[in-house]
This record gives C-alpha cells, structure tokens and sequence, in this order.
C-alpha cells in the first residue's frame, strides 16, 4: 500500500523513431528545437551534450527562403560537384550534394474550408511561470475577431485531468464569440501534466462538427511540466527509465532505487553495474529552495524487471517545516507516472515507499501514438504547440507527424500572438498543401550514395526514397544527398527527381516547380533530370554554400561537446575544443561576408561565442587547480624532507 496518489499516465513520451531520422524544416525557423535549445543551454553556460546533437536538425531548422508556389506545391532541387578530389583520394573520385527543397504555398485566412477547432490547453502550475497562460489568452482576444460564422471552436483544458471549458460551437454570434473568450479568461494553473488526458478529451470534441470538407483539427499548447524546467539545470538526462524527484525546501531528501539485480542506487551508491546513474543530488547544503534528483539508464542499458523506489528525508536543513511535499516523475520506457506525497520527520524514521513498477523494454505499446494515428485516419490533425523553453519539444514534434499536423516552439507573448494573429501564420499551421507524396531520386547505376541527410527516407541500390505525410500551406521540408562518382563511370551523370501525390492535394491541383523552372507541372506528379556534371548556377551555389556551413557548424558543435565531456581535467582537450571554436566561428564569419548578409548565422555565432567564453573559464578553472595542486606539493614535500632532517 503505497502513501502517494498516481496523478496521471501519459503514454507516449518518447517515440520509437529515432531523431537523426525525423527532423525535418517546417515552417520558420525557430519551429525546431535544436538551435533554440544550444542557445538556451549555451546563454545559462551548458554546452549541449554530444549525444544531443544531430546534424538532420540543424540543416532542417533553416528557412532556405525557397520561391513562393504559384500552386500548392514547389519542388526545388539543387546540385553542386565537388571537382576538386582531395590528395590521396584521387581513386575514390568527385563527390557532390544535392539538396531537394518542397515548399507549400499560402493562403489567406478567408480562402480556407470551414474551421472545426479544439483548442486543448495546459493549464498545469508551470504555466504560471513567465506567465505563459497569459500568452495564450490575451492572443485569443484578436484571434477570435478574424473566425467567421462558418467556423466551429471548443476549448479543452488538462492539468492532473482535463475537462471541457467551452463545449464546441459555431461562433455564428457576438453572443457565442463573447462567451468563449469568457472561458479562456477563466483559465488558471494548478496542479501537474497530463497530457494524454487532455488530447483525448480533445479529440473528442471535434466531433459535433465534424464535416468532410472542413478542417477538423487538435490544437495542442502546452508548456511540459516543472520537472523539464529543473532537470534542464543540471543539464540531466533521459533514457530507457529516469525517476526524477522534486521538491520546494532546502530539507536534503534523497533518491534511492532498487534494480532488479539487488543492486542499489543513491547518494552513497551513484551507480550501477548496468549504466545506471544518479546524475543529479541537491540540497546537501540546503542550497536551494528548488531542489531536484535523477537517476536514469540510457538507452538499451536498463535490465529488465522491477523496480523499487523510495525516498528519504537525510537531514533536515528547514528549521520551521517538519513536512517536505514532494512530486516524483517516472519515465518507464515509453509510459510516464507521476507521483506525490510528503516526507515526515528525517534518517530511518522518515522512509517513504513510492512505488514498484516493471520494466519489460522500450518497446511498450504507444497508445498516445495509437490514438494519433486512428484519429488522422478518421480525417482529425493534430498540431503542437510549445510554451517557452522546457518542453518535451520532441515528443511535441513526433505527435504532430504522426498527426498529420504541424508543430512549432514559441518562446514568448510575442510569439504567440504572432502565430495565431499574423497574415498567413495560422494558416500555415491549420492546412495540409498536399499529403502522402511520395519523393524518389535515381541515380545513374554506379553513383555511390554517401549519405542521405534531414529527412525519413530508405536507400534502395541507386534510390533514395521517402514519403512526406504532410506538407502545410506556407511550410517547406528540406533533404540532402551526398554522392561520389566513380572514376570509372564515363558518359552522361544524372539523378532524375520523380514527385507523386497519389492521393491528390487540399485542393484541385497540384503544382511542381524547380529553382530553373517555375511553369507549373502536371497536376499530382513531377520528374526533373539534373546533370550533375553541369555548371552550377550562381544561385544554387549560394544555396548549397549556406547549407555547407550549416553542416561544418554542427559537425564543429559536436566535436567541441566530445572534447569538453571527455576531458576529465584533460587541459589538451579543452584548449582543442576552443581552438575548434575559434576557427568555425572565423569560417561562418566568411561564409556571412560572402553571402553580404548581415544577419546570417547570428544565432550560431552566438552560441560559438558563449562556447569560447565556457571554455576560456574551464580552462583557466584547470590551470589555477594544477598551479595550486602543485604548491601544496611541493609544501608536502618541504614539510616531508624537513620533518626527515629532524628525527
């Protein structure tokens, strides 16, 4: 009989995709996470892990400003040869990359079909912070003035549950648009996270408007939870399980987990013999009235069975509170609990049993992404949402994929007033320009593929072959291919594109167009043939060397992470990864003057410049511990030879 109360399930954290996979450009720039994470990490002195760096995001996060569709659909493709083979590499010959570019066209807010929204809203207590609520609500006050009569709303709100603020309804009346804006007034945080509750309520309502020829769609805001915004602190991290423990006093309450080899991990035990770690232990000196605790197993390292998990006050550093309130998140495979509960009194006396739970692998059935994904078959999106910066923005991202939505991480009031208000910004997250296209490049037998980055895709012999479930008005998906031309292949190169839409589009007709070719295709398909010996043009070179830099950048940011988590004191190191540093920050300076655009690359400088500032400190952090290490040495040895001379 356990003393906490299970607050809530969410199924569906962390899906079985894997990111350096799924990453994929839509919308502006800031809609994925990774830039914007490096350069919150990096302004509050976190230099992202190298494990957390994949080169598929940071390619994709750039708005490439691809041509504006004169029908739904563009299709861009550019290619550079690389005819300079380095020495040495003569026999392996030319290689060069192709970037494909697909990009949607937009539409004003009156041309769309009828609207059958459910807005489904956090109102957890961490919404409270930055007051994030408040973003949302004073956003709708404008939003609502632009919904037309044919349009239907519903707002859903979910924190431990959710529940139906405003059931759905034509706003064919001031009298009705009145009342739902009542509602949104009437929002206010408390409590924990549930998210799956508060999509299923949602989904839920879209049904007494539910019309063929309409966009029926989930609107989801949410913020995550207190637990993402302080285990962003310590930087700490995730895996097949994590248990993270929270609480609100400067007391020292620990985190003790028992695995299913007998083993034991908690402060006197950080880890095991199975990779587990406990990563992150506040409050030993009562440093902090927000403390937290981690223990996770990375990926594919957590044994099989159950796990126990209690906690224990160690010592009481509050001299007016005898009770610590505590919350406790458990991430097992993909499946989340939450718990609650209070510790009394400190040492033995104080031993509060949370839970035992079973952990039988990362493959648990995703019923979150189930109910997605029955939902888009029964013609109901899903779009996401993200409030300020801790947010689980990829499980925000994989749910409006698989949604058939779109996704996006907004940062401030601005913002989101931004997205809801601005021309063609809603819109841009509202409407599918086409679904299920199908993308095929081929080619010429003997053309080595090398490498395939940005999006989904599979290689088969000379293809390379992906599908894009959706593609919303205004957005755009970006990949690349490397190739290699064999010394050996004579005779005309190519790669032939081939773009199909073998379900039609939102509208009548498709149209397909490359950066030389802006006449409009056959409705639903396309086919270019690019010669890849040819000349490039001056502007697929700029493209391409834009994209280039992107791609050094994250290969550098990877490098300089591997470097600094390797060091161990390693003074060789450190001064490698600011050397690395230094010369990526002077070849995007380059690039910048090249292109003549003075803001290129700005947020990638930035985050460079903190690296330089993080390392010059570790750096100089290391010096004055080796200069003091060795006076102390030589005192000992002084203090040693002294003491030898008068015995």
């Amino acid at each position: 009989m356990f003393p906490n109360k299970l607050k809530g399930v969410l199924v569906g954290a962390i899906l079985s995709l894997a990111l350096c996979c799924t990453m994929f450009a839509e919308g502006f720039a800031e809609s994925v996470s990774q830039r914007a994470r490096s350069r919150y990490l990096a302004n509050n002195g976190i230099i992202l892990a190298p494990e957390d760096i994949y080169t598929d995001s940071y390619l994709a996060s750039y708005n490439y400003g691809y041509p504006e569709p004169e029908t739904d659909i563009g299709v861009n493709i550019y290619n550079k040869l690389d005819r300079t083979i380095p020495l040495g590499r003569d026999h392996l010959g030319p290689e060069g990359i192709i970037q494909i570019g697909i990009q949607g066209k937009t539409w004003g807010f009156a041309e769309l079909p009828p609207l059958n929204l459910v807005f489904v809203v956090d109102t957890s207590i961490s919404m409270n912070d930055d007051n994030k609520l408040f973003w949302f609500k004073t956003s709708m006050g404008n939003f609502i003035k632009k919904i037309r009569s044919i349009d239907s709303l519903s707002l859903v709100s979910f924190s431990n549950s959710a529940q139906v603020v405003f059931e759905p309804a034509l706003m064919d009346s001031t009298l009705k648009r009145r009342a739902f804006l009542d509602a949104v007034d009437e929002l206010y945080p408390q409590g924990l996270t549930n998210l799956e509750a508060g999509i299923s309520l949602g989904y839920e309502q879209i049904v007494p408007y539910y019309r063929e020829n309409s966009i029926n769609q989930v609107l989801l805001f949410s913020d995550g939870d207190e637990f993402s915004t302080r285990l962003t602190q310590p930087n700490a991290r995730t895996g097949d399980i994590r248990i993270s423990l929270m609480w609100n006093n400067r007391n020292d309450l620990d985190l003790h987990v028992i695995t299913p080899t007998g083993e034991e991990i908690n402060f006197n035990n950080p880890r095991d013999s199975n990779g587990g770690v406990l990563e992150a232990d506040r409050n030993l000196y009562g440093e902090t009235l927000k403390a937290v605790e981690n223990i996770f197993w990375p990926d594919n390292a957590a044994p099989r069975g159950n796990y126990r998990v209690y906690i224990q006050n160690y010592l009481n550093h509050e001299t007016d509170s005898y009770l610590t309130p505590f919350q406790i998140e458990i991430k097992n495979g993909k499946e989340y609990l939450y718990f609650e509960g209070a510790v009394h009194g400190s040492g033995r006396s104080s031993i509060t049993d949370i839970c035992t739970f079973e952990y039988t692998g990362n493959d648990t059935l995703d019923q979150l992404k189930q109910l997605v994904e029955i939902r888009k078959q029964q013609g109901i999106s899903l779009s996401t949402i993200g409030l300020g910066r801790n947010f689980d923005e990829e499980l925000l991202r994989t749910l409006a994929e698989y949604g058939q939505g779109a996704s996006r991480s907004l940062r401030g009031r601005g913002d989101v007033d931004g997205l809801l208000n601005t021309e063609r910004e809603f819109e841009r997250i509202a409407v599918s320009a086409a679904e299920n296209l199908d993308i095929e490049l081929e080619f010429t037998p003997g053309i080595e593929i090398v490498e395939v980055l940005g999006y989904q895709h599979r290689i088969e012999s000379n293809r390379v072959i992906c599908r894009i479930n959706s593609l919303h008005q205004g957005d755009y998906k970006t990949f690349f291919v490397r190739y290699r031309i064999p010394p050996q292949n004579r005779g005309l190169q190519v790669a032939a594109l081939h773009v199909k839409s073998p379900q039609g589009s939102s509208t009548p007709e498709v149209g397909l167009y490359t950066d030389e070719n802006t006449t409009p295709g056959m409705p639903g398909s396309f086919e270019r043939v690019v010669v890849l010996t040819d000349p490039v043009n001056d502007f697929a070179a700029g493209m391409l060397r834009r994209s280039g830099a992107v791609l050094d950048f994250a290969n550098a940011v990877r490098e300089i992470a591997a470097h600094y988590y390797n060091s161990e004191n390693d003074l060789t190191r450190l001064e490698s990864a600011l050397q690395i540093s230094r010369e990526t920050g002077g070849k995007l300076e380059t690039v910048k003057r090249i292109m003549r655009n003075d803001e290129a690359f700005d947020p990638e400088l930035s985050v460079i410049a903190k690296y330089i500032e993080i390392l010059n400190d570790r750096i100089a952090e290391n010096r004055r511990s080796f200069v003091n290490e060795t006076h102390s040495r030589m005192i000992s040895d002084r203090e040693g030879s002294f003491s030898r001379m008068t015995r």
